[in-house]
This record gives C-alpha cells, sequence and structure tokens, in this order.
C-alpha cells in the first residue's frame, strides 16, 4: 500500500469559479479540520476568467495547496486528474462554488474509530446563497447508520446514488478498480457512486454534516436553455446504460444484480415522466421531442419494465402513449 503524506486530500476543479473559490478555500481554511492532516488541490479546468490568479496567491500562502492546469475538458477530468495526483489516503471531492462547514473534525474521529473503510458517507446541507438553510440531502434514510457494512448491503437496503461531494473514499481503493469519473457527462456523480459501493468491503454511513452545497440559480440542472436541458436529461440514458452494465458485471450475486437492475429501471421511469410533468414548458422548446427521439434510438421507449411498483407499471401505460410525451 502507497506510504500517504496525508490523511485527506481535497479536490477542487475550477472553471470560471472567480465570484467563489474565495469563499470555498476560506472555509476550508477557516475550518476545525487539522492542517497537517489535509492537503488541497485545486485543479484549474481552463478558466478565461481572474479565478486562476485567485488560487494561485492561496497556494502561495499554503504549502499543503498544490495548483493544477489543464484546457478544458471538465469537472470528470479535473477530478480524476486531482485523484491521481493527489498524496492523501482518503479522497474528498469539493466543487469551487461550495464551502465547509466550520465544525467538520468530528469526520476524522470516525477514520480514527473505523481505519479500514473504503467509503466514509455523510450528509451535505444545502443553502441558499445568503447562506439560509433550505434542506439536507444525501441523509440515506433507508440504510443503516453508525454501523459498518459491505458496500453491497448498503445498495440492497436502498442506497440513493448521490454526489461524491458526500463521500470520503480511500484513494488506493480507487486506483486498484479504477474507479474514475465518468467523462463527458453531468450526472457523473450518480453514475461513479453506484461503481464504488458495489464492489467496497467496508463501508459506514454517519450523520456529520460537513459539506455546505450552496443553490446557485444558473446552473445546468435549473437551466431553461433547451440544449443545455437536453443534455443534461439525455446524460439519464447513459446512466442508465452504466447500472446495466453494473448489474450484468454483479449477475452472480442475483440479489445484488436485481436491485442494480431496478434502479437502472427507474432512472428511466423518472426521466420519461419528468417529460410528461413538464411537458407544457419542455415541448414547445423541442426538448421532449429530441429525448423521445434519443430514447427511441436506445431502444429505451416504450418504456418496457416490469417496474417496482404497480403504480409504475400503470403509469408507465400512459407515458407509453407518445401523443402525452410530445
Amino acid at each position: 500500500m502507497e506510504d500517504y503524506k496525508y490523511k485527506l486530500s481535497i479536490i477542487i476543479p475550477m472553471y470560471n469559479a472567480e465570484k467563489y473559490i474565495a469563499n470555498c478555500l476560506d472555509s476550508i481554511l477557516n475550518s476545525d479540520l487539522p492542517k497537517d492532516e489535509y492537503e488541497i488541490l485545486i485543479i484549474n479546468d481552463g478558466s478565461t476568467d481572474n479565478s486562476p490568479s485567485i488560487a494561485q496567491e492561496y497556494v502561495k500562502l499554503n504549502e499543503h495547496f498544490t495548483y493544477l492546469t489543464q484546457e478544458n475538458q471538465g469537472q470528470s477530468t479535473a477530478r480524476n486528474y486531482g485523484i491521481r495526483s493527489c498524496r492523501g489516503e482518503y479522497v474528498w471531492c469539493v466543487d469551487a462554488d461550495d464551502m465547509v462547514n466550520a465544525k467538520a473534525s468530528d469526520v476524522f474521529l470516525q477514520l480514527q474509530s473505523h481505519s479500514t473503510l473504503d467509503i466514509l458517507a455523510f450528509q451535505l446541507r444545502v443553502e441558499n446563497e445568503e447562506g439560509d438553510f433550505v434542506r439536507t440531502e444525501c441523509s440515506q434514510p433507508n440504510v443503516p447508520h453508525e454501523e459498518p457494512m459491505s458496500g453491497r448491503y448498503a445498495i440492497i437496503s436502498g442506497y440513493n446514488p448521490s454526489s461524491v461531494c458526500a463521500l470520503w473514499i480511500r484513494r488506493d481503493y480507487i486506483l486498484k478498480n479504477n474507479l474514475f469519473f465518468k467523462v463527458g457527462i453531468t450526472h457523473q456523480d450518480v453514475e461513479l457512486s453506484y461503481r464504488l459501493f458495489a464492489t467496497a468491503s467496508l463501508v459506514l454511513f454517519i450523520n456529520q454534516c460537513p459539506y455546505r452545497y450552496i443553490l446557485h440559480p444558473n446552473s445546468t440542472s435549473q437551466s431553461i436553455n433547451p440544449a443545455k436541458k437536453i443534455k443534461y436529461l439525455a446524460d439519464d440514458i447513459i446512466v442508465y446504460h452504466s447500472f446495466m452494465g453494473l448489474a450484468h458485471f454483479t449477475q452472480a450475486d442475483l440479489e445484488l444484480s436485481s436491485t442494480i437492475s431496478n434502479r437502472a429501471k427507474n432512472i428511466l421511469f423518472s426521466l420519461v415522466f419528468s417529460l410528461y410533468r413538464n411537458r407544457k414548458v419542455w415541448q414547445p422548446l423541442g426538448i421532449n421531442e429530441s429525448l423521445v427521439e434519443k430514447l427511441k434510438d436506445n431502444q429505451l421507449y416504450p418504456l418496457k419494465g416490469p417496474f417496482d411498483s404497480w403504480k409504475k407499471n400503470l403509469v408507465s401505460l400512459w407515458l407509453n402513449i407518445e401523443s402525452n410525451l410530445v
């Protein structure tokens, strides 16, 4: 096993984040995380604003900061670059427009008590830009907390694939199993998190909330730009194929494979249902027609099921009437 210099590597991809990057870095420096236990890697993803200059000033003042740069290739590539370059035993992906809670050191105590974890999972505090609490995410209510388990058991219990910002992941586990982010998709966290848990020997879910996820109105998920929305929705098809491939990979374990397959089907159901629910806004923009064609090209529409509830099976009959969508 590699001899690590730090307990934790904080990986921060950065693209045109001059409005946010100082707040992000200050929040980490001002937190109670022990400075001799972590490093920060800032990966500039081809920014054209002043964020590189801001980031490099922090690097000059902090010896445990590292600045890396690449041509604009997207967040996945930047994160992968950081993971390959870091020197920490565990990896934590933090977005440049988010922040870390002032009290975050309790998470370190969990690693002292459970020294062989592949994944440590916690929760995200969601805030608006004024810092007001909105909700908690990644709480994983169906999964047992405060007790170590296998990743397999977590998935079967009902782990909901979500943000990797809510995970500390053992770097050695990532490297040995080639568990890197898929390049070019917007749902990279959802796609990777299931692969991470499927083969993890030991994981732990805790109730701490060291991460502050800041809601920004111009994010991709909130965009009504037709091209961006089509890309965002169509990436669900890629995630579906990834999950079905994972179900096939784990087919010797029938219970695990079936759970993953059902999750993949639910992604498709939710995608088509969102087309129906938002049809009055999306259909005039050509979003629904484009997505239905992409689904047909992948032989995924009409929906085939069966789904994991009689309600979904019934609703799918309505959704499979194409005129209800377009």
